[in-house]
């Protein structure tokens, strides 16, 4: 088997020197996506201190920025997002944005929504509240 590296630059580069992506066996694995983005180079702004306020609505277009991410990489790798079979999420305040990580997955997949694994971390890279890996079938 063939593994494939993906690049597209409508998301944000990897850091750390992994690759965005890649295929292997039909299956894409994409790497954790912080809520950048590729336009700027910025990660979208949060509150200071996200448990006094403004917490909810930073999470929220963290959240909506990570997917994305997630989408621009799948339709470069020739998948789709709506396809996917695993997310994990990753966020440093799991009890406060676990309803807003749902809520917006449910959103975005309103049928057949993928698996999910949420993990509670202690800090993200750039103090992100949100990060997203995801294996997708290629199409």
């Amino acid at each position: 088997m063939e593994r494939n590296v993906i690049f597209t630059p409508n998301a944000p580069w990897s850091p750390g020197g992994s690759s965005q992506a890649i295929a292997y066996n039909g299956l894409l694995h994409v790497s954790g996506q912080l809520p950048i983005d590729p336009a700027t180079g910025q990660m979208l702004p949060r509150p200071l201190n996200p448990s006094f306020g403004g917490g909810e609505q930073a999470a929220d277009a963290q959240m909506r920025q990570c997917l994305n991410n997630l989408h621009a990489i799948c339709q470069a790798a020739g998948a789709d997002l709506s396809n996917a079979i695993k997310f994990t999420v990753y966020t440093p305040m799991l009890i406060q944005f676990a309803p807003i990580i749902d809520r917006v997955l449910r959103e975005f997949f309103t049928v057949a929504p993928p698996a999910r694994s949420l993990i509670g971390v202690d800090v993200l890279q750039g103090n992100a509240l949100v990060q997203i890996d995801a294996i997708v079938p290629l199409s």
